[in-house]
């Protein structure tokens, strides 16, 4: 049992170095072949040729991205169309990962579609853009492909989840020994868990990365600013009313909020006000009657 504890301790510590599995075995590979004499005649004809080595195909991730200027009306009516293809092809095909749109005013949108399709969906998608768009007043603004190899990744990842999947199936045979101490078992069952865990993780990764090379990534954009054409002769004068409507809307909102500020204080301090002022009319209006009833009383005795 403590054999076997030992191999398993040292096969977790060779497990961390699997990454470079590729590069140690081609140096020893190389090496073992200058160490060796040189192929005579004959062993030279029975030797495979350099053309049996197998070759592996390049696993590369592709992105794909448009950038489509439309007339403001036709936006919703193109990506609807684009995503309704798409959920029509099959999750097998084609899938919508999001979508989202914003509108301000009338004539400005913008729309965002992202898809995850096949090489075969991809190439059609590209085939029927540009005469789509056309047909719908637009035009395709931009075209953008992006690419990252995976080879590596994946032949790194592929011989870690070997070698995990090795020394799981170790520890699965220790423990179904059942000999040992308690806390020697435990101990193998505390290994068995994290190898298994990082297996499972491994194997996420790995399926994500198999995806996105089996499938490429549609990001399409939909984007509208009126009708007139961002090169068009008249759109200096175009930005120049926008700029002025703005500024004039915004004075106007200021004198709403300024309104809106003061009116409170004028509904309650304008009758205040009057009734002060009638007030004061009318306690000046009686002592000027008093003051002339006064006068003409002490008048009265000297006539």
């Amino acid at each position: 049992m403590r054999k076997e504890l030992i191999w398993a301790a040292a096969a977790s510590a060779l497990l961390a170095g699997c990454q470079d599995a590729s590069r140690q075995h081609l140096e020893e590979s190389v090496d073992t072949a200058l160490m060796e004499p040189a192929p005579t005649a004959e062993t030279a004809a029975s030797a495979p040729s350099s053309a049996d080595v197998p070759i592996v195909a390049p696993s590369i991730a592709y992105a794909y991205r448009f950038g489509l200027e439309l007339p403001a009306d036709a936006v919703p009516t193109v990506m609807e169309r684009h995503e309704q293809a798409c959920v029509a092809a099959g999750p097998a095909v084609c899938q919508v990962i999001g979508a989202s749109s914003s509108r301000v005013g009338r004539d400005s949108i913008e729309a965002r579609l992202e898809m995850r399709a096949t090489p075969a969906y991809v190439a059609r998608f590209r085939a029927a853009l540009d005469g789509e768009t056309k047909g719908a007043g637009g035009r395709v603004a931009q075209q953008t492909v992006e690419s990252e190899d995976l080879t590596r990744q994946l032949i790194d990842t592929e011989a870690r989840m070997r070698a995990m999947e090795t020394l799981r199936d170790r520890l699965q045979q220790l423990l179904a020994t059942r000999s040992g101490t308690l806390e020697q078992l435990l101990q193998v069952e505390r290994e068995l868990a994290r190898v298994q865990g990082e297996l499972d993780a491994t194997r996420s990764a790995l399926a994500v990365m198999r995806t996105r090379v089996q499938t490429s990534k549609l990001d399409v954009t939909y984007s509208a600013a009126g009708r007139l054409a961002p090169d068009s002769a008249v759109r200096p004068v175009v930005d120049a009313l926008n700029s002025a409507s703005y500024a004039f809307m915004s004075s106007l909102g200021v004198l709403i909020l300024l309104v809106a500020s003061v009116l409170p204080v004028l509904l309650v301090g304008v009758p205040l006000i009057w009734l002060l002022w009638r007030w004061r009319k009318s306690v000046r209006i009686r002592k000027t009657a008093e003051a002339a009833r006064t006068k003409k009383a002490e008048g009265e005795p000297s006539a």
